[in-house]
């Protein structure tokens, strides 16, 4: 019986997780990959919002779902107005 993949496939994909291993292991230490300062963190739960403004001023929705591969489900995009009424929630 043959393996199920090739040993091109099997070094492509070896070379894809060290990749993102890699990656995973920068963010760790310094919370950024290009290692600047973090402007803020927050610890949120599964069912958490998320919202995410834009330099221009608008944002994104997310809610945080268990999964870890894509921990963040966009809802819908915001405007400013929105993001206003969202700030006003927390406060």
């Amino acid at each position: 019986m043959s393996q199920p993949y090739d040993d091109s496939t099997q070094k492509d994909w070896k070379e894809r997780k060290d990749k993102i291993e890699g990656y995973y292991r920068e963010i760790g230490k310094m919370g950024t990959v290009d290692n600047k300062k973090i402007s803020s963190i927050s610890v949120v739960k599964s069912g958490d919002k998320l919202v995410v403004q834009l330099d221009e001023g608008d944002g994104i929705l997310y809610e945080i779902i268990d999964d870890l591969v894509n921990p963040l489900r966009m809802i819908k995009t915001l405007s400013q107005s929105e993001i206003d009424k969202f700030q006003n929630l927390t406060k």
